[in-house]
């Protein structure tokens, strides 16, 4: 009876010891740390016109600004790199005048306005790992920038188009909604410039936008 006693214990320590040495698959890192994943993100945003071209065309902020990006999250490393296409439009009114136009002169309300779509690769640093449900990050970001200024006087317009360099600067911060989830919201503060150069833009321009956006990332 002691045998049979002693072996039945033996067993079941065995097989305790066993259970404690099996892999426990939910503990295995989320998807999203083992593999190099994707990530789409819309945004709309608030910007402001701010150094020179603040001073000398438009003054007025803008809701009227949205962009969509891809990105591609490296694995085991705290960057991402992608491409971000938005578009920004910017407008001020100003009182009637009058204005000189080589021998006349007209009484005409003025209306400026200024739409960029800018085009740009960027590069992102993340702080903490994949696995954090808040994810802060810098930007680093460079491209073109399709421009466009018009400047009305009345139903007259003088118009210029043109493709200009684009940079920018930014922190921000991811938000998952469900740890190791797919959908979050994104939230940055940026500054952009472009080299354009026209008429009362004679320094190029600068706006800083914060923006509030959704991703969906895969992998």
């Amino acid at each position: 009876m002691k045998k049979v006693l002693f072996v039945a214990l033996f067993a079941a320590l065995f097989s305790t010891v066993q259970a404690q040495d099996a892999p426990k698959l939910y503990t295995l890192p989320s998807p999203f740390e083992r593999y190099t994943h994707f990530l789409a993100t819309a945004r709309m945003s608030g910007a402001a016109p701010v150094g020179s071209f603040s001073n000398s065309f438009i003054d007025k902020a803008s809701l009227r600004n949205f962009s969509i990006s891809i990105e591609w999250v490296l694995r085991n490393s705290p960057l991402s790199v992608g491409a971000e296409l938005g578009t920004s439009y910017f407008q001020k009114r100003l009182p009637r005048a009058l204005y000189v136009s080589g021998n006349e002169t007209l009484s005409a309300v003025q209306t400026r306005s200024f739409t960029q779509n800018p085009l740009q690769l960027f590069v992102n640093y993340h702080f903490l790992n994949k696995s954090s449900m808040i994810q802060p990050y810098a930007q680093l970001s460079g491209g073109i920038s399709i421009a466009d200024y018009s400047l009305y006087y009345g139903t007259l317009v003088e118009q210029k188009q043109k493709v200009a360099p684009a940079y920018g600067i930014g922190l921000g911060s991811k938000f998952l909604f469900k740890k190791d989830g797919s959908l979050g919201a994104d939230v940055r503060v940026k500054y952009e410039g472009t080299t354009f150069k026209y008429g009362y833009i004679d320094n190029g321009t600068s706006t800083i936008n914060a923006s509030v956006g959704l991703f969906y990332r895969w992998w």
